[in-house]
């Protein structure tokens, strides 16, 4: 079984993702690492699964994110916009609009560039 590092992570937020995924057979297990974590007011852990489990925690994680940003879900499109000031029009990163690279600001939405 190989190691996965998911990441570090809110203790309780990796809690939940470890209730969640041991109901569908996926362990996590949760590590303090002092390089990595914290303690104080915000205790820190890294998250580990293992690799056989990678889809299931992909999955997981998937609609974990598709939960907290419903009916927010950014436009991918729009995000791989490059911002080039030699360009003739140049589409906003965040609302889509199109508009002439000679100011730095989206004039639909107020994107600064």
């Amino acid at each position: 079984m190989e190691p996965l590092f998911l990441g570090v992570m809110d203790l309780q937020e990796a809690k939940n993702h470890q209730l969640q995924l041991r109901l569908r057979g996926v362990e996590l297990e949760l590590k303090v690492n002092a390089q990595t974590c914290t303690t104080g007011c915000k205790v820190t852990v890294e998250v580990w699964g293992s690799a056989t489990d990678t889809d299931a925690i992909q999955r997981h994680f998937n609609l974990d994110y598709l939960k907290h940003v419903k009916g927010h879900e950014p436009n991918l499109e729009h995000l791989a916009q490059i911002f080039d000031p030699s360009a003739s029009e140049v589409t906003c990163q965040a609302c889509g609009s199109k508009f002439a690279p000679t100011v730095n600001e989206c004039p639909d939405c107020g994107l600064v560039y």
